[in-house]
């Protein structure tokens, strides 16, 4: 790595929900203006915001991202990859946003910090600053869907059929079908299945042969 180019750093940080979170950092040259806490998206991985990392390093920010439960190489009893937990899944989610939060803030007195959130990640940083805003000193959603409460009551009504059926724990055909499948028709004729993630051919390609990547997702992750 040449001189003077800021590292893309993984470390591991005990979350008070038994999680033990893998956390990348990155800092840049000097004192940072703020701390960027980055929440990834469902079906990928902390890691794999290293150049968007080193993009806001070159401004002055300094980025933390921690692999959500269920994803990339944090570890928990309860959390095999797919599942956030075997119940209370996303206050465990948020539980571990706070305890990352929380050792931003003691690690670094006096920085603000930044809550950054994509897709699903979106959903968690809203959520998060919502309840606790004191935390924050802003909030950055990106390509994150907040449908209406009618429309997500029926899709809840239906994953609490497929729940009924198959389990909890069990990855969730429906909800893949109304998603990542869905989505994909949009840009038919198709390459590979997740030609809707990207316009790069490259990046598509990347997470097609990462193996953290794309993984089927628990109904009670999707319920969550």
């Amino acid at each position: 790595m040449a001189v003077g180019t800021p590292d893309w750093r993984a470390s591991e940080l005990e979350s008070p929900t038994g999680a033990t979170l893998r956390l990348y950092s990155m800092m840049p040259p000097g004192r940072p203006k703020a701390l960027i806490q980055i929440n990834h998206g469902m079906a990928e991985h902390a890691a794999r915001y290293e150049r968007f990392a080193r993009f806001l390093a070159s401004f002055g920010y300094a980025s933390f991202a921690h692999d959500h439960r269920g994803h990339g190489a944090t570890r928990a009893p309860d959390a095999p990859l797919g599942v956030f937990a075997s119940r209370d899944g996303w206050s465990r989610v948020i539980d571990d946003v706070a305890a990352v939060n929380t050792h931003l803030h003691e690690s670094h007195p006096g920085i603000p910090v930044v809550c950054f959130g994509h897709s699903m990640g979106g959903i968690i940083a809203f959520d998060y600053c919502l309840t606790r805003p004191q935390d924050v000193a802003a909030a950055a959603i990106w390509n994150t869907s907040l449908d209406t409460p009618a429309l997500l009551g029926v899709l809840a009504g239906i994953l609490k059929v497929e729940r009924f059926f198959k389990g909890s724990d069990t990855p969730s055909g429906i909800a893949t079908a109304l998603t990542f499948k869905a989505w994909n028709k949009r840009f038919a004729p198709n390459r590979t299945q997740f030609d809707w993630l990207s316009r790069d051919d490259l990046e598509v390609d990347k997470y097609v042969a990462d193996p953290l990547c794309g993984f089927p997702v628990s109904v009670g992750t999707w319920l969550s």
